[in-house]
């Protein structure tokens, strides 16, 4: 196989040869040696170990040359003679090794070597371009340590079968994401989990590269052997594992899209050794999620059946990058995609813009994007919106599109969930598009592939190429822009995502803070269909609970019975607050079967009475499920039950309770009378309780200083063992990477 790594680009071909010296020639990089070019002549040091164990110390010179066939000859290397003497007499020379993706003659390299030597190195070597590529040939680590590779290279070489069809649709998808990818910390992290564990979680926000990340990870195992990659959203999925051979199983989105999904959790859950299973067989699992969602996820997961979940090592963030990183990402789309000018007027911002904390990746793709740039003002504070405030500067260069690009973002976002099928074909969705923005199909095709790998993009399926938003991102600025628009909330209630559309829409004329917009009457059928495929959880129930009006709710139970199914069966223990109100709001419009409100209010009572709990007396939306008559001979009972005999009720306490957590028993009793103290307002109940918290207090106290005290802790702070082979500038004469960016 033959690879031009001139095609690499100077930072690409000095992350390969970083590896190269660690994986090969097992000189592990440590430190960058900084040179006024910024860093494209790179020069590391490290040190090693010889066969006697003495340590030694090595000088790495990586000379990239961006021209196909050209050779390297001692003249090219003129220059780093005196740097090469000043390492000699620093002791930094021991081995000094030249890596360049140029050939090298014969004659060349004793002429390079000898030179070398003379002015102090002990020992020079000199690997050129065709060593280079042999080592990439026979190494899938190497490659999948530089990704970049698998974009210069034919892949039905190393790749083959069903594999090497799945690879070529990652690389298609990927468009230009590959050829600007940076290896970065978080990267080599999450490969090396992949490599020790067979699993790892790519923890990030949207726009910060999850998907880039595992889309690579993927192509690194079909590489590696893995016979197919599949990409599925939900736990009952893992019955597309084949047990016996090994598979990449990318998982995303694993415990949500948007919001910890409590539903999916207890499935992933009663699959979790299914999963186990899979990986003990040679599979490979990537799980992304977002950081909050995980951190909600993580102590409803039942680790025991799989240990793993326990590992730090297997979680990466990859959120987090490096200033470096953040430089390089810029640079690598900024130089590949804009004309000189366009370089030349965005090189005075770059560097600002690398050092913003809220650069994302997917923030160099569009400031490398024509589409984005060319109506752009290019200053400072326009610049900042667009690191800092993403969606909104999206949304903005929506707006800006003519209408047949429009049209097309419409297309997709109506059809979010599977992507518009190419050639695009007639459809209700197309229809709906044309009508409301006045487009013909055809122009709609042609602006959707002048979009692409811009806005859009096209992909490969087994079934035909589809459409889909080149971003996730893209869906919530295009319905950010719709959303403000009376004439276009067709378009918003058809094709903006679920979890979006329960938080900013009210269904009739009631005054929500944060509503964005209120669903007319001929829509309701509409946005139902669409809430069919919702599971009846907390958001849901409270969208409907609090957001929706009597017409709504009366056509939604029609068409979903599992509500009134729900209602009728409860737990009415510990109701939360989108239960409440779907269940008072039911009740308010006479739509909540009298048999179920009567069970609702006598279990509630029930446990009330039993527990101490006095929380129907302070729950205003729960008080809406009594009638007034229910709800006074309950506040009587209550009163009767646990406030008759004030002095006494201490005893009663202890004589009728116990628990596990007897701290947290009585902490609750005193906060619940606390409660029915304030809905009595009663001048005799004051005279008799403080003396009454004051023996709780007393108690709890007491328990308090017989709790044992924890077991010391055993943990030791681990020793770091592996070396850092990310190259970090130190030196004060380097000059920045944006140098040469405009040349």
């Amino acid at each position: 196989m033959t690879y031009d790594l001139s095609k690499l680009g100077w930072k690409a071909f000095q992350d390969l040869a970083c590896a190269v010296t660690a994986e090969v020639l097992r000189r592990p990089v440590q430190s960058f040696l900084g040179s006024n070019d910024g860093g494209r002549d790179g020069a590391f040091v490290g040190t090693w170990e010889d066969s006697e164990g003495a340590a030694l110390k090595s000088a790495i010179q990586c000379k990239f040359i961006g021209k196909p066939g050209a050779t390297l000859t001692l003249t090219g290397l003129k220059d780093e003679l005196p740097k090469a003497a000043n390492l000699a007499q620093q002791g930094l020379a021991q081995d000094y090794v030249i890596l360049t993706n140029a050939g090298v003659s014969g004659d060349a390299d004793q002429q390079i070597c000898a030179a070398f030597e003379a002015v102090g190195v002990t020992k020079c070597r000199v690997f050129g371009g065709s060593w280079m590529i042999q080592q990439l040939a026979e190494s899938p680590r190497l490659r999948m340590l530089v990704p970049r590779v698998y974009g210069i290279g034919d892949l039905s070489h190393i790749i083959t079968g069903h594999g090497y069809k799945q690879a070529k649709a990652i690389l298609d998808s990927m468009g230009s994401d590959l050829s600007c990818f940076v290896p970065t910390d978080a990267y080599r992290q999450a490969l090396s989990a992949l490599h020790d564990h067979s699993f790892v979680i790519l923890l990030g926000d949207p726009a910060s590269g999850k998907s880039t990340i595992a889309a690579i990870l993927a192509l690194g195992a079909l590489d590696d052997g893995c016979l197919g990659a599949l990409k599925i959203n939900a736990p009952d999925q893992l019955n597309l594992w084949h047990p016996g051979e090994r598979q990449f199983l990318w998982v995303d989105d694993a415990f949500g899209p948007n919001q910890f999904d409590v539903a999916r959790m207890s499935r992933w859950n009663a699959e979790l050794g299914t999963l186990r299973a899979a990986i003990e067989g040679g599979a490979r699992v990537v799980f992304t999620s977002r950081n909050y969602i995980w951190e909600a996820a993580k102590s409803h997961l039942k680790s025991s059946a799989f240990p793993l979940l326990r590992e730090s090592q297997v979680v990466v963030n990859v959120h987090a990058l490096s200033s470096e990183e953040r430089a390089q990402m810029l640079y690598n789309h900024v130089r590949r995609a804009h004309p000189r000018d366009t370089r030349q007027r965005l090189k005075p911002f770059l560097p600002a813009i690398s050092n913003n904390k809220a650069f994302l990746p997917e923030t160099a793709r569009r400031l490398g994007d024509p589409i984005f740039i060319n109506k752009l003002e290019l200053s400072e504070t326009r610049l900042m919106v667009l690191v800092e405030h993403p969606v909104e500067f999206l949304t903005e260069i929506l707006a800006q599109l003519d209408d047949p690009s429009r049209a097309a973002i419409a297309l997709i976002f109506l059809n979010s969930e599977t992507g518009v099928p190419s050639p695009i074909a007639s459809s209700p969705a197309l229809e709906m598009v044309n009508r409301l923005l006045g487009v013909q199909p055809a122009d709609v095709s042609k602006a959707m592939q002048h979009l692409n790998d811009s806005l859009t993009r096209l992909i490969s399926h087994d079934d035909g190429d589809r459409w889909i938003f080149r971003h996730p991102t893209v869906t919530d600025a295009f319905a950010e822009l719709v959303s403000g628009s009376p004439e276009l909330i067709e378009l918003y209630i058809h094709g903006a995502k679920l979890d979006r559309l329960i938080r900013e829409v009210v269904c009739g004329a009631m005054k929500i803070e944060r509503a964005r917009l209120r669903v007319p009457i001929s829509l309701y059928p509409s946005l139902i269909v669409r809430l069919q495929l919702l599971p009846l959880d907390e958001g849901l129930k409270s969208f409907l609970g609090a957001r929706c009006d009597k017409a709504f709710l009366r056509l939604i139970l029609e068409a979903r019975a599992d509500i009134l199914v729900w209602a009728a069966e409860t737990n009415t223990n510990d109701l939360s607050s989108g239960s409440k109100l779907l269940l008072a709001a039911l009740t308010s419009y006479g739509l909540l079967p009298e048999a179920s409100r009567a069970r609702i209010v006598e279990r509630t009572c029930d446990h009330s009475m039993t527990w101490l709990d006095a929380n129907p007396l302070q729950d205003k939306i729960l008080q809406q499920i009594f009638t007034a008559g229910e709800f006074q001979a309950f506040t009587q009972k209550f009163r009767k039950e646990w406030l008759h005999d004030i002095p006494n009720l201490f005893d009663d306490l202890r004589g009728r309770f116990s628990s596990d957590d007897e701290i947290t028993l009585y902490k609750d009793f005193k906060e619940n009378l606390q409660s029915a103290e304030r809905f009595y307002d009663d001048e005799s109940l004051g005279n008799e309780l403080p003396d009454l918290y004051a023996q709780l207090d007393a108690h709890i106290s007491d328990l308090e200083d017989r709790k044992p005290d924890p077991p010391a802790s055993t943990w030791q702070p681990s020793t770091p063992t592996e070396v850092d082979m990310t190259p970090s500038a130190t030196s004060a004469d380097s000059g920045t990477i944006f140098d040469d960016v405009d040349a």
